[in-house]
Parts: structure tokens; sequence; C-alpha cells
């Protein structure tokens, strides 16, 4: 039990400081550039398909976010909506705030499986059959990092976690369960983290399981999302 504690903070602790923080870095993270490449031009990809496909892409929205280029947008695909009707009877049809205090279930997928498994033509990269069988098959998830699925992670805001899951968070409602891709400049950067390699393109299933406090907009002008 320590032990998974210690893995979720690892990490979900780190905000938006951690691409400041990597100017400084004089690591020399040379031997990863080739790993870098590869995410970059993932994410390219699925972009790319996303832009000519919409709908009929396996990603099939993007979140627009305060980084740019386009490839460093994280993208998504809905796996069961929110029920609309029921939330809006209980006066709860909101999206988070960047301050709310939330409630989630999660499942990370290790990076470097998933890079091995995406199919390398179009036609079966937007397949859900072939896709769906990459996250969601038991097999495929026995090589996971932490594969478990994280009850009811709780009493965190935007603010304390990585900037693709404060941008995520921000366009759900509750009940969401989304599949995310998630560059790796919004993720762990170059840097990466004890578990995470140097810019590693982050995929998970998130669900947005309550708002248990919903805060309120941040001041204007303070360099993150607003509602």
């Amino acid at each position: 039990m320590k032990k998974n504690l210690l893995f979720l903070l690892s990490l979900l602790a780190m905000g938006f400081g951690f691409i400041a923080c990597n100017e400084d870095d004089t690591t020399d993270y040379s031997d990863f550039y080739e790993w870098k490449a590869q995410n970059d031009a993932v994410m390219l990809r699925m972009h790319d398909y996303q832009n000519r496909l919409g709908q009929n892409a396996y990603f099939t929205d993007t979140i627009k976010s305060l980084a740019e280029p386009l490839s460093y947008r994280c993208l998504y695909r809905v796996i069961t909506p929110a029920n609309e009707d029921s939330l809006r009877a209980l006066n709860k049809w909101y999206t988070p705030y960047y301050t709310s205090t939330l409630k989630m279930h999660y499942t990370l997928y290790d990076p470097k499986s998933v890079m091995k498994k995406l199919p390398a033509d179009e036609a079966s990269f937007n397949d859900p059959s072939v896709m769906d069988k990459i996250f969601f098959d038991s097999e495929n998830k026995a090589d996971t990092l932490e594969s478990q699925q994280v009850t009811f992670f709780e009493n965190f805001t935007c603010a304390s976690v990585i900037v693709g899951w404060a941008e995520i968070l921000q366009h759900m409602h509750i009940g969401d369960n989304w599949l995310v891709a998630i560059p790796w400049y919004l993720a762990y950067g170059q840097a990466g983290n004890s578990t995470i390699d140097p810019y590693s393109n982050l995929y998970f299933r998130m669900e947005l399981v309550d708002i248990t406090k919903l805060g309120g907009p941040v001041p204007e002008g303070s360099g993150v999302i607003d509602k």
C-alpha cells in the first residue's frame, strides 16, 4: 500500500512548473533523442488523422492548448460519455475549474508497450477493433506500468497535476470516461521521472468520478486556462 502511494505521489505531484525547471537542466538527454523523435512522429500522425478524418479517426478530438505547436496538444476518444440528463437533474452539468477538487479513476499504459503495438497503416490505426485491444485487453495490460485501475484518486486539483491532465480534466463532465494521449511536452517533459523515460508521450484511461468542490475561475491573466 505504501509503495503504491509513493508511486501515485511521484506520478501526479508535478504541476505546471516542470517546463520552466527544465530550462536550466544541464543533463545530457542525447540517449533519448531517437525516442523523442518517435514520440513526436506519433503525435503528428495522430493529429494528421484527426484533422483529416474527424470523427472517423480513432482519437476523435483535440484539446485546445496553451502549448504550441499542434503536435503538443492532447487528443482523446470518448469511451463512455457522461449522462447529461442525469447531471442536469442534479444540477451538476458543469466542468471543473482549475481550482476544483476532484475524484477520478485512471489507468496509465506503459509508453513503450503502446509504441510497439501501434499499427503502421492508417486503416488499422483508426480501426477501433484494432486499437481498443492495445489499451483495453487484459492480456495487453499485463505489461503496463502499475497497470491496475486506480480507485478513487481524490482530493486533488488541476493545479497539482501534469499540464496535460489539467487541460483535459477542465473539459470533462462527471461520468466521462476517456482514452487520452498526452504529448511529452505536457507530461514529464525532457526529464521524465523515476518511472517515465524522458520525452515519453503518455496514454491514460481517465474517468472523472466527481467534482467534490467546484472552486472558481482563476484570476484573469494568470497564464492558465480559465472557464
